[in-house]
């Protein structure tokens, strides 16, 4: 250490190498853009630094040895953002970039050993979803679109949490395509509406009823609790009579089956909808959830399935004498899928 032109105690560009092992042109790189100022330079015009340049420098070296962007890198180094800041924007980096990383695993195992025509429609399906956070903004965008405009906020927001999924963090072939499947389906020319003011009346009745059966027969999903799962299809069934002037009677429920029935045909809108949702989430709900990902889809079909007392998708076994357990198979992916087949909800 020798002193410099200030007449403080200063480090030469060569001892911070020496020190640090770091090449001499590095470091006159990290002074260029102001990661290590100078403190002033010799009689000769060789850059000097002060004695806390070779910490600063330490941590510099640290830091790029974790591949810390030299941008996160300034932030700390001005006093913008402190150390634990960065690892933690930093640690949140790394997640995003495996999530991608997951994402682009399952979309090419799901291009992987299928014939070239089905690879060619499935390439073009998964080349709309794009990135990930930009896909599920726009389903949470068809939602809106799809909700009526005069349903309370809180409405609309449990709804939307409860019908958008997540895209799955280790997405195998099967939910990754299912999530492409449904921006295709929610970004198509026959995408659907919700029920609105003029076919239910009172959204807001509907809508809090809807979600509160949803939330009853998670907790039967969850629990397989038969009393819960009859409080859920009783409660489900009160909201469609409601609406409809009538009383849960024998009739009513007859007249409901069929109803939904009729629109669990193949090409139904919400019948394709909350099969791929299934399909995606791949998981029952948590217990006494009232929202979280993916929720409706699985709690949606226990219901039509009770009411309508068909299956819903083609690949069934011919035994229903257990909704909810079987529901639950499924959802854990050891069974076909059910899906709903009306627009409700």
């Amino acid at each position: 250490m020798t002193h410099g032109t200030q007449g403080e105690n200063t480090l030469g560009i060569g001892e911070l190498a020496a020190r640090t092992g770091l090449p001499v042109k590095t470091i006159r790189y990290y002074s260029d853009i102001g990661l290590l100022p100078e403190s002033g330079r010799s009689r000769g015009g060789h850059r000097r630094y002060a004695a806390d340049a070779l910490p600063r420098l330490r941590l510099i070296q640290r830091l790029r040895a974790l591949d810390t962007p030299i941008a996160a890198i300034a932030a700390v180094m001005t006093g913008e953002h402190s150390l634990a800041d960065l690892v933690t924007r930093e640690l949140d980096t790394v997640q995003a970039q495996m999530r991608e990383l997951a994402w682009r695993q399952g979309l090419l195992r799901t291009l992987d050993d299928c014939p070239e025509p089905e690879r060619l429609r499935r390439l073009a399906l998964l080349a709309e979803v794009g990135r990930l956070d930009e896909a599920h903004d726009r389903l949470v965008r068809y939602w809106h679109w799809a909700l009526p405009t005069s349903l309370p906020q809180r409405l609309t927001r449990a709804v939307i949490e409860g019908a958008v999924p997540v895209p799955p963090a280790t997405p195998t072939s099967t939910t990754a395509l299912a999530y492409a499947e449904l921006h295709a389906l929610t970004s198509g020319d026959d995408r659907r509406r919700q029920p609105q003011s003029h076919q239910v009346g009172d959204v807001a009745s509907f809508y809090s009823g809807i979600m509160d059966a949803c939330t009853l027969a998670a907790e039967a999903l969850a629990s397989g609790c038969p009393t819960r799962r009859a409080e859920a299809l009783g409660h489900f069934v009160r909201t469609y009579a409601r609406i409809s002037g009538h009383d849960d009677t024998p009739a009513f429920r007859a007249h409901l089956r069929t109803r939904f029935r009729h629109a669990a045909h193949p090409g139904s809108f919400p019948l394709h909808y909350w099969r791929h949702a299934l399909a995606v989430t791949c998981e029952t709900p948590p217990q006494s959830t009232a929202t979280g990902q993916g929720h409706l889809a699985a709690s949606l079909a226990t219901l039509h399935q009770q009411v309508a007392g068909l299956p819903l998708a083609a690949e069934h076994r011919a035994d229903n004498d257990d909704t909810t357990v079987r529901l639950a198979e499924e959802a854990r992916g050891t069974r076909h899928h059910y899906t709903p087949g009306d627009h409700s909800g």
